[in-house]
């Protein structure tokens, strides 16, 4: 099974990648903002199993760096 829960976290597997339209699918066109930092904004969306996610839409990180969008 390539799902694991661990601490309220999913996790599919290694390497996985998710397409844009994919993405869009499952954020329903990145209709719900929860969040927004200062590397990116954050958008509900839920997978094709019923999983709740939040999807995080990266600003410029050369801008911001690495660390900052670890620390969000």
């Amino acid at each position: 099974n390539p799902v694991k829960q661990q601490a309220g976290c999913i996790q599919l597997g290694p390497n996985h990648a998710f397409t844009y339209n994919e993405i869009v699918k499952i954020t329903h066109n990145f209709e719900i903002l929860i969040g927004d930092g200062g590397s990116g904004s954050v958008y509900y969306g839920i997978l094709n199993n019923g999983n709740e996610v939040a999807v995080k839409v990266l600003k410029d990180l050369h801008q911001r760096g690495p660390k900052e969008f670890v620390a969000e």
